[in-house]
């Protein structure tokens, strides 16, 4: 088993556990990192059907009484009318919950998502755990506290800093992810080469093949990585005060937009990053502070790895732009960009409109 510390302030360090079969060891993580005797896992059918009663089942043998609860899952349901849902749930729930009640969040981004935005409101916050079932959740999402829902045409605009008590990785919950999901979350690790780490965006090439074959060995190579780069980050700025951590949205001020301009249907979280990647690479051309060499590798990364890289030609570039204006990092209405310096270099910066644009127009014109 590998471990990666989250090291916080005030006592709210955890770690993240990583090994094929760590699911029936999760009810041990939980008893030794809370004071709850009670247990909801909050998830959705399709992941129920595959690993619940695993799940469930650990949690007992540590003492917990468990209770499932499950919602629909996609991005479309990523809002408050399921919160409120999920709440009322909870609230019929006999006995009545308490504030010792540990929430799990068994399932991919969104069910983490939504699931931590659940324990940080209810009677005013719940101790929860992730337990990510997909590639993205495994290296990204359910790590760093951030919880919330999407709100109108804005993705995450409601929504909580609330840490996990712990997060427990099963590589082996992989086995049943569709490959566009394996790629999907794939996108983010690309995310972390380029703003972090070059040596793991160059093993991203090398071992394309089987990453996407679903290779364990390599999957949990990459998951582990990702992990020690993503708490890195955390650790250094928890509630994005000083920039830093901001630098974890390289690629999604255009993939939100996205995103949110085909209605959360088209495309998978990360491909919408894939591309957004791209667009931020060739802005930063613009810009003047990203070369083309760079662009070229991250485009022959995202292509070896079966990725999307061309703006649809229904969402014009306009709408992006508009977009992008609400947008979370966005300022007085104006966006910004992480922007790539070099490979394991980015900053965060403020881009007029025209630079958006001609960038837009590039991706456009110069990519497939």
């Amino acid at each position: 088993m590998s471990r990666v510390p989250v090291a916080l302030s005030e006592g709210r360090d955890y770690e993240i556990h990583i090994a094929a079969g760590s699911l029936a060891t999760l009810g041990q993580h939980c008893a030794a990192t809370t004071h709850s005797s009670r247990a909801v896992i909050l998830t959705q059918p399709s992941i129920a059907r595959h690993w619940e009663t695993g799940a469930a089942q650990s949690l007992e043998r540590a003492g917990f009484q468990v209770t499932s609860i499950h919602f629909p899952v996609g991005e479309r349901y990523k809002n408050l009318t399921t919160i409120t849902r999920l709440y009322d749930a909870l609230y019929q729930l006999t006995p009545a919950l308490d504030r010792k009640t540990l929430i799990v969040a068994l399932g991919g981004g969104v069910v983490g998502d939504m699931a931590g935005y659940v324990a940080a409101t209810y009677l005013r916050g719940l101790d929860y755990v992730q337990v990510p079932t997909t590639l993205l959740a495994m290296v990204d999402s359910s790590v760093g506290g951030k919880t919330g829902v999407d709100f109108r045409e804005g993705k995450n605009l409601i929504g909580a800093f609330h840490q996990p008590r712990c997060v427990v990785i099963d590589p082996t919950l992989l086995q049943t992810l569709p490959r566009r999901e394996i790629r999907s979350g794939l996108a983010e690790v690309v995310k972390y080469g380029v703003i972090q780490d070059p040596v793991l965006l160059a093993k991203l090439r090398e071992q394309a093949r089987l990453l996407l074959r679903g290779d364990a060995d390599a999957i949990a190579a990459i998951v582990e990585r990702s992990c020690q780069l993503k708490a890195e980050v955390v650790t250094a700025d928890e509630r994005e005060e000083t920039g830093l951590r901001a630098i974890l949205n390289f690629g999604h001020t255009i993939g939100h937009a996205l995103e949110s301009a085909t209605k959360y249907r088209r495309y998978k979280h990360g491909e919408a990053v894939a591309i957004g990647m791209l667009s931020a690479a060739l802005i930063g051309e613009q810009v003047g502070v990203t070369p083309s060499e760079l662009t070229q590798e991250l485009r022959a990364t995202l292509l070896a790895l079966g990725l999307p890289t061309a703006l649809p030609d229904d969402v014009s570039d306009e709408t992006l732009i508009a977009l992008t204006a609400r947008d979370k990092k966005a300022e007085a209405g104006e966006a910004r960009f992480i922007l790539a310096k070099q490979m394991g270099q980015v900053e965060l910066m403020i881009v007029p409109t025209m630079l958006v644009r001609a960038g837009l127009e590039k991706h456009r014109k110069g990519f497939d």
